[in-house]
């Protein structure tokens, strides 16, 4: 009996112990993804994940993201680069962003190729492998993406299709121009994002974007200024305007030589935060300035060391 007991007693204690673990777990606790070499690795380590999805390339047929997004693939949907229809089961690797705060981490902001903000209802990332090769969209088929609308309401007509520039411009690693063929729609409480084509390289993926690009239009532009008190060549720094009250998000990058960095197509009037981030030693340092836009501003920004949990909860109460 006594042998017993001392089993179940150790048995508790061992339970007790597991169950304290997994506590510690929810706990923050001191992270390796706090010492970052760069930038570029900062948003590796804490942008959007990539989702994966298997779909019957015959069959077609949809899956449901986290975030709510659906993806329909009709039958006979891919074909190889080459052009010969698929069979089998085909990779769908897939990302969906909708917070300004994932669009930060994530470093896709919401600006065209000629630098004006835009409005948006949704970025995602779609590709699709089979035996690690990229496919293509077979022609005459397209794949529908429905994006839930903020609130469950659809109600911006003006929301139209943009994908990702992959040649981008000097410095500016990402922007956006609208879809030659793609288009947006709405059905109840979704925006429905179809794509006719991917982008080619196909092995590189393809980005995508419902904005409205005439939401801003009736805002006077001015230049706006952004100026680090920080030694910009010591400190590795990007610089964001967060917009308030629409869903907008605009790298503003430096202007070299300087600690500059500047913005042309700033709409006077309207309130954001200037979220600044960057790299110093491995350390993660970051500020937030809000601010109302006026005309040819100059805001001053210092950064100040930070942690990433620290850094994210600021950046969400953003959203």
């Amino acid at each position: 009996m006594n042998t017993k007991i001392r089993i179940i007693s150790m048995l508790i204690l061992l339970s007790t112990a597991c169950k304290k673990e997994d506590d510690n777990d929810n706990v923050a606790q001191p992270s390796i993804t706090d010492n970052y070499s760069s930038m570029e690795d900062f948003y590796e380590k804490n942008g959007v994940g990539l989702q994966t999805y298997t779909i019957n390339a015959v069959a077609g047929g949809s899956f449901t993201t986290p975030k709510g997004t659906t993806v329909q693939i009709p039958a006979n949907a891919f074909s190889t680069v080459g052009g010969t229809s698929v069979t089998g089961n085909v990779i769908i690797e897939f990302k969906d962003i909708y917070k300004k705060s994932d669009m930060l981490l994530s470093d896709k902001p919401t600006i065209t190729a000629w630098g004006t903000p835009l409005k948006s209802a949704g970025e995602f990332f779609i590709k699709a492998v089979q035996n690690n090769e990229p496919l293509k969209i077979a022609e005459l088929k397209k794949i529908d993406v429905l994006q839930p609308a903020e609130n469950g309401i659809a109600d911006d007509t003006a929301m139209a299709a943009f994908v990702q520039v992959i040649d981008s411009l000097p410095g500016v690693p990402f922007i956006w121009s609208p879809a030659w063929y793609d288009t947006v729609s709405i059905i109840a409480t979704n925006y429905v994002f179809s794509l006719y084509t991917f982008s080619t390289p196909e092995d590189s993926g393809t980005w995508c974007n419902s904005d409205n690009e005439t939401y801003f239009s009736s805002y006077p532009v001015t230049e706006l200024t952004l100026h680090g008190l920080d030694d910009a060549d010591s400190v590795e720094t990007d610089v964001f305007l967060v917009f308030s009250g629409v869903n907008s998000m605009v790298h503003v990058y430096r202007d070299w030589g300087t600690n500059n960095f500047i913005y042309h197509y700033a709409p006077t009037g309207l309130s954001c935060t200037v979220v600044a981030i960057g790299v110093k030693d491995g350390k993660l340092q970051s500020s937030f300035t809000p601010i109302t836009i006026s005309s040819n501003q100059v805001v001053d920004f210092t950064l100040s060391e930070t942690t990433t949990t620290d850094f994210k909860a600021e950046l969400n109460a953003l959203n």
